[in-house]
């Protein structure tokens, strides 16, 4: 099968690892590339993946527009489709004045399915201002945020889902229920949990140091104050005036104010060294506000991290409470608290959390389940000859479904 999956900024966040991470797998097996948004036109190879590169405009060129229409680049997308001719195409991010909403079209050309990751597809934003503001499920008509362009947002996105031909997939229940506050719903609609590479990130070989200062971990891309850092902060500074050894380590951009005794910023990790950041913690936490199946989440619980989570998108459906870590309010900062000190205090709590996390993160989170149910909904639509005959996936997995 010609797989083409298309990404409009790579690299970007855990939405351009979880694209790049199925087009691979799925290259094992399939003729697949992989096209992106970068700095530069561009084609090479990843071993069996073909990679192309299409020129982003300059930020400055930027405009608000393209995130609904980007003429150029979705010609030079066009000219590429016709040239692979793919069996399917299978979009991920198109957003942030990349390939833009109207990309979406060349459903009509081509067999297409689209993976949402965050909730742009029914908001002006990724994440809704404020975090928990649901108001798309009365047509955004009462947004105070931004009045009249989240309702123009919402008609011109509804309109062209209409005019599309595409299936979606989902990697939480939750996204699929506020989906289906859209036309978008109307669609056929999968479920697929995101995957990683499990032989990347695995627990050490060698037990931590029991000497070493109990560590956390907070890990975020560009300094977000939807990740919960600021909470975060709060909560360590209490926990610290009664245990002075802790330690928080943070991965990704921090505000000044971050930087105080016991804090230690990382700055930007490269992705093949975070194994080695998870390593050298004892708890992940992840007080976001606003998010849906965190890739960093699935990656410290395949680490044998414990987590400690904000209860909000799909987190409940990665973190099993009590068993692979605690699920906290969203802005709660002594629950969050709390919840810290009760799994910092326990150590056979932390072990047993650990193993649990590994565990379920092998039954669920594997790029080899991902991209066996990929498979199964590719083959699945209509005029697509199956190619292979596709083996069943362990009973324990769940995901895949319509």
């Amino acid at each position: 099968m010609k797989i083409a999956v298309l990404c409009g900024h790579y690299p970007y966040s855990g939405a351009g690892v979880v694209a790049y991470e199925s087009a691979r797998e799925l290259s094992r097996r399939h003729q697949v590339t992989f096209v992106h948004g970068g700095e530069r036109d561009g084609e090479w190879r990843d071993g069996a993946l073909s990679v192309i590169s299409l020129e982003l405009p300059p930020p400055a060129e930027r405009r608000r527009h393209h995130l609904y229409w980007n003429p150029a680049l979705i010609r030079k997308l066009k000219g590429v489709l016709e040239r692979l001719a793919p069996d399917v195409i299978h979009f991920h991010i198109i957003q942030r004045q990349s390939f833009s909403l109207a990309s979406l079209l060349l459903s009509r050309r081509h067999r297409a399915v689209w993976t949402l990751h965050d909730q742009w597809h029914l908001c002006v934003r990724s994440v809704p201002e404020p975090p928990h503001c649901e108001g798309m499920r009365h047509f955004c008509a009462l947004c105070s945020s931004w009045p009249g362009l989240s309702l123009a947002n919402k008609l011109l996105k509804e309109a062209v889902y209409a005019a599309s031909r595409l299936e979606v997939i989902v990697p939480s229940r939750w996204l699929a229920e506020l989906t289906g506050t859209s036309l978008l719903g109307r669609k056929p609609m999968h479920l697929v949990y995101n995957g990683i590479d499990l032989d990347q990130f695995r627990p050490p070989h060698e037990n931590p140091v029991s000497s070493r200062p109990l560590t956390l971990l907070f890990v975020s891309g560009p300094n977000d104050p939807t990740k919960g850092l600021a909470e975060l902060l709060q909560a360590y500074g209490a926990l610290r005036a009664k245990h002075p050894a802790l330690r928080l380590r943070i991965v990704g951009s921090a505000p000044d104010g971050a930087r105080r005794p016991g804090v230690e910023v990382l700055g930007e990790v490269p992705r093949s060294r975070m194994p080695e950041a998870y390593a050298k913690a004892d708890l992940f936490i992840l007080p976001t506000l606003a998010d849906n199946t965190p890739v960093t989440l699935m990656e410290a619980m395949a680490c044998g991290l414990p987590v400690v989570a904000t209860e909000v998108g799909g987190i409940p459906e990665l973190v099993e409470r009590d068993v692979t870590g605690r699920l906290v309010p969203r802005g709660d900062v002594a629950a969050l608290a709390g919840a810290i000190e009760s799994i910092a205090g326990d150590e056979g709590a932390r072990r047993s959390m650990a193993r649990a996390g590994r565990a379920r993160a092998v039954a669920r989170f594997s790029k080899q389940r991902m991209a066996l149910e990929l498979e199964r909904i590719y083959e699945g639509m209509p005029g697509i000859a199956q190619t292979r005959a596709v083996e069943p996936a362990p009973a324990i997995v769940a995901g895949g479904e319509r």
